[in-house]
């Protein structure tokens, strides 16, 4: 298997990890809480790695998920609000230094508008973008958001200028990440600021996992490290100022869903302590230094 670069430069790549899939096998659960769910087969795509730029890509580059997404109707994140209130919480104290009442913001991929809900009170407006119809209803009614179920190019080539634009776990998903961030360039005021959150792939977890990575799924098509996220950035006339870990609280519960799927020869032990109803009560504080928050600022 090869592809050309799907960077801007379309370099030469290689294999880095073979996937562990038949051809042709190509359902793909695209739920943000697919790799807690125990009756889909978690599948492993073949992953390619730039020789220039030292982007990592799949081989699903030019499958399109879109309908997918438009789709999804998630419950176990529903089941799991509460809980992720509580990790959207530790997210939102490590960027609201950049927020106030005066900004203008817009978070890409809203999801069931839990961060929207805690970002809201604290500045002038906030809009969120997203693709499940079922998200955007239930973000509406719970807490009164205004999101917009439209596709993210259409939205983002209309040019409205905000002061801060949020995309949590999203980059990694997009079909054609270098446009967007050079359409979100476009959508920041002058000294705007760009969030966003992904995994490192230079970090010792990934390195040490290599193809077993957890975060190695069908729905993420590219994968990053500070380097390639400075990299493109730089690009799109965006640079990268800061650099923080993105610590995740979760459920036990969930937890314990998430370790049966990737650690299957220990499945028993973990589903043994899922038999107990007081874990789905305790929260979890999981930091392994591979998740990241990137703040970039508009340079001109």
């Amino acid at each position: 298997m090869s592809y050309t670069c799907p960077c801007p430069d379309n370099n030469e790549s290689f294999v880095l990890y073979h996937g562990n899939h038949k051809k042709g096998e190509t359902k793909i659960d695209v739920n943000c809480t697919s790799l807690s769910r125990q009756n889909v087969k978690h599948l492993k795509p073949t992953l390619l790695k730039c020789k220039k730029c030292n982007l990592i890509f799949s081989e699903y580059i030019n499958v399109d998920f879109e309908g997918d997404y438009n789709d999804v109707v998630d419950e176990t994140y529903i089941n799991q609000i509460k809980f992720k209130d509580k990790n959207f919480k530790l997210f939102f104290n490590k960027i609201k230094e950049h927020l106030n009442i005066n900004s203008e913001v817009l978070e890409i991929g809203s999801y069931y508008g839990v961060l929207g809900k805690i970002i809201k009170p604290n500045v002038k407006s906030y809009t969120g973008l997203e693709l499940s119809s079922h998200a955007v209803e239930y973000s509406k009614k719970e807490f009164n958001l205004n999101i917009i179920n439209e596709s993210l190019d259409i939205f983002l080539k209309k040019e409205l200028q905000f002061d801060v634009i949020i995309m949590t776990d999203v980059i990694e998903h997009l079909d054609r990440p270098f446009n967007t961030i050079d359409l979100i360039k476009k959508n920041l005021k002058p000294n705007g600021i760009l969030i966003l959150s992904t995994y490192d792939m230079e970090s010792i977890i990934p390195r040490i996992m290599k193809s077993k990575y957890y975060w190695i799924v069908p729905m993420h098509k590219y994968y990053f490290s500070n380097s390639t996220i400075k990299y493109f950035l730089n690009k799109s006339n965006l640079k990268l100022f800061k650099i923080k870990n993105d610590a995740r609280l979760i459920s036990i519960e969930y937890l314990l869903n998430i370790l049966i799927t990737i650690m299957p020869k220990l499945a028993f032990i973990f589903k043994f302590f899922s038999k107990f109803n007081f874990l789905k009560k305790i929260t979890v504080k999981i930091n392994l230094l591979d998740l990241k928050i990137y703040f970039a600022k508009s340079t001109r």
